[in-house]
C-alpha cells in the first residue's frame, strides 16, 4: 500500500499527535486546515498574494499577466464541500480594474489571514489530486510575508498537465535549485502527498513519504503558504476546458 492509499487524519483532535507523512523526528503541529465546513477559512487564508501583480477590488482578486499566467483570481472559483476544497479554473471573462482583460478565471489561497501562518523552517505538506486536462499549472508554494519584496519562493511542488510525468520541485533564492521529479503515478487520478522540509541547511521535497529530491542553501526568510491553480499561458487549455486541482489538507510542522 502506498503512503498516499493510507488512511490519513481527517481532523486532528490532538495536534501533537498528527505527525508527517514525509520526515521522521519530533515535530510540533503548527498550522493546518482539513477544509471541513462551507466555505474557506478567512480566519486562515486570504484570496489575494503580493506575489501576483494585478491586484483589484472591483472585481475583487488578482491576476499576473507577466508571469505566463491567463486566468484572473478571484474568491468564487473556490469551493469547500465534503473536507476538500476544490480550485476550479474556467473559462471566463474578466476585466481588471486595471484594464487587463482575462479569458480565464481560477483561484488562488494564502495564509495571510488572522489566524493563518508565516515561518521561516519547517515542514509543510498538501494532499490533493491535481488536473487532468492539458493547460492547467497547479503548485503548492510558500512566498515571502507581505512588506518583505524579496522575490523568492519555494516550489514544494509545480505540475504542468500537460506532461502527467513531472513534478518540479524547486527553491527560488540567490539561485534556483532543485530537481524535476518523474512520479510513479498520474497526479491527476488521485490524491497524493507533496511535501517540503525547509531548514537552514537545504530543502527535502517529499512525493507520497519518500524523499526524492534535496535543494541546499538557507531558505530566503520568513514565507507564507499558497495554493493555486493557474492556466499556463506556455500551452492553454483547450476552448471550454476546465481544470479541477482538489485538496484534502494543508498542513504544517516545525522542529
Amino acid at each position: 500500500m502506498s503512503f498516499a492509499e493510507r488512511p490519513v487524519p481527517a481532523s486532528p483532535s490532538d495536534p501533537g499527535g498528527v505527525k508527517p507523512v514525509g520526515p521522521g523526528g519530533r515535530w510540533t503541529l503548527k498550522f493546518h486546515d482539513e477544509f471541513h465546513g462551507s466555505s474557506v477559512n478567512e480566519a486562515k487564508w486570504r484570496f489575494r498574494s503580493t506575489a501576483e501583480s494585478d491586484w483589484s477590488d472591483q472585481p475583487y482578486g488578482t491576476g499576473n499577466p507577466g508571469s505566463e499566467q491567463l486566468e484572473f483570481d478571484r474568491p468564487g472559483n473556490c469551493s469547500v464541500s465534503g473536507g476538500t476544497l476544490t480550485i476550479t479554473a474556467r473559462p471566463d471573462g474578466v476585466r481588471s480594474e486595471a484594464g487587463h482583460w482575462y479569458d480565464w478565471s481560477s483561484c488562488l489561497i494564502t495564509s495571510t489571514g488572522p489566524k493563518g501562518y508565516a515561518f521561516r523552517n519547517g515542514y509543510v505538506e498538501i494532499r490533493a489530486k491535481l488536473p487532468a486536462p492539458p493547460g492547467f499549472w497547479p503548485s503548492f508554494w510558500t512566498w515571502p510575508v507581505p512588506g518583505n519584496w524579496q522575490p523568492a519562493e519555494t516550489d514544494v511542488f509545480e505540475y504542468f498537465s500537460d506532461n502527467r510525468r513531472r513534478l518540479y520541485l524547486t527553491r527560488h533564492s540567490d539561485s534556483v535549485q532543485g530537481c524535476v521529479h518523474t512520479p510513479r503515478f498520474d497526479p491527476s487520478a488521485g490524491m497524493h502527498v507533496y511535501g517540503a522540509d525547509i531548514q537552514d541547511w537545504g530543502t527535502d521535497f517529499y512525493v507520497d513519504g519518500e524523499r526524492v529530491c534535496h535543494a541546499p542553501g538557507p531558505p530566503p526568510g520568513p514565507a507564507n503558504l499558497v495554493v493555486s491553480n493557474f492556466v499556463y499561458a506556455g500551452g492553454p487549455p483547450a476552448p471550454g476546458s476546465v481544470g479541477r486541482m482538489v485538496v484534502d489538507y494543508v498542513r504544517a510542522w516545525e522542529r
